[in-house]
């Protein structure tokens, strides 16, 4: 074997930046000969094909200086070049937002990543991504875990029949979403993606605190096109323009109502923007947190001025969030008849079996209607 170079070694195993897709799901080629595939043995045994998720599917145009794009495994691991503009961990985390804005413009549900999101590693013969890195969110554990397979099975149940995307309907989205934000501009999308991510995960405040962030840019966006411009083509005067540019005589709320008052904001986008911005007052101003109600009302609003600014809606206006959403502790959850299609035994606590066939007879005995006295009704065990 001959010895390999220090130039086709560089070109052998390429650095990147890299994070992953979130929810998981697993990206397949638009025509794949072989799908992914993992039966409940190898779930079991830990014998899925890991080789498989390191695989590069294929690479998206983010808008980097050519020949520089994003690569794209099978696993959702994302990477990006370590260019000088991506040197520091800011900048790295904040570009990667701005892609999975992209992709959630577009149309496709994701979330925002933080520093601990983010992991180094390499590109393997332009055919594998290989991290190793230490990234401790949720989702960088997870990936660790599948692509070395050493997850526990309650972890690599997500690798049967897992949800998955098409490397075309990645590109579509991600095209849709960078040619949105730049219609959109000054909107910054990293801001819409934390406010989304911050609605699924049921933290109120972080959502409404980045919501409004959006709200104001659009804001921004209108009252230029909507109110500079126009006076600006009669009046070019400096005073002029920087009389309507001074957020201290034109605030969001007198934007707000001067739009409504011109007929571009509609009443309910007037109403739903005014609760908004009174909850992010309270929040910013008495640390009063808001509720679900208040952070709904403000994405409802930046729903609507969307639509007025690009006149027409976008993909992600058509994702019902709540579908990727946290559920609610305290709702009652769904008592009717499971099949579920696998199962496995749970350890015992120390006494916790005695205590519930105890329950499972207190139940059973609640429900007992006797035929001696027809009169006698069902007991409801949660009254």
């Amino acid at each position: 074997m001959s010895e390999i170079t220090k130039e086709e070694l560089a070109k052998r195993r390429v650095p990147a930046l890299i994070a992953y897709l979130n929810p998981f799901r697993i990206i397949e080629k638009d025509h794949a000969s072989e799908p992914w595939s993992a039966s409940i043995e190898q779930v079991n045994e830990s014998n899925w094909d890991y080789v498989a998720l390191h695989e590069i599917i294929g690479g998206v145009d983010v808008g980097l200086e050519s020949p520089y794009h994003m690569v794209i495994a099978r696993d959702g691991a994302l990477a990006l070049p370590p260019i000088p503009k991506l040197r520091f961990d800011q900048a790295a985390v904040e570009y990667f937002n701005h892609c999975l804005a992209a992709l959630l413009l577009g149309g496709i549900y994701c979330e925002a990543i933080n520093l601990d999101g983010l992991d180094m590693g390499y590109i393997i013969d332009w055919k594998y991504v290989r991290t190793h890195g230490d990234g401790t969110s949720a989702a960088n554990r997870f990936h660790k875990h599948i692509r070395h397979r050493s997850a526990s099975a309650l972890e690599s149940i997500n690798l049967y029949k897992p949800r998955s995307v098409k490397l075309g309907a990645l590109e579509i989205a991600m095209r849709t979403g960078l040619a949105t934000m730049k219609r959109l501009e000054p909107m910054r999308g990293e801001y819409l993606l934390k406010g989304a991510t911050g609605l699924a995960r049921r933290d109120w405040g972080s959502a409404l605190i980045n919501l409004w962030i959006v709200t104001e840019q659009l804001l921004e966006a209108l009252w230029s096109r909507e109110i500079v411009e126009p006076t600006r083509a009669l009046d070019n005067s400096r005073a002029r323009k920087d009389q309507l540019n001074d957020h201290r005589a034109w605030t969001a709320a007198t934007r707000i109502e001067m739009l409504h008052q011109k007929g571009l904001l509609d009443l309910p986008t007037l109403t739903a923007l005014s609760k908004a911005r009174k909850a992010r007052n309270d929040l910013a101003h008495g640390g009063k947190h808001p509720s679900q109600n208040d952070t709904d009302a403000c994405y409802s609003g930046i729903g609507s001025l969307i639509r007025v600014v690009l006149n027409d809606t976008i993909p992600l206006l058509q994702l019902n969030l709540a579908d990727h959403a946290l559920s609610d502790p305290f709702t009652p959850k769904h008592t009717g008849p499971i099949e579920p299609e696998f199962w496995m035994e749970i350890p015992k606590l120390p006494g916790e079996e005695e205590l519930e066939k105890a329950e499972a007879r207190l139940f059973a005995n609640r429900h007992i209607v006797t035929s001696d006295d027809p009169r006698q009704d069902h007991v409801n065990p949660d009254s």
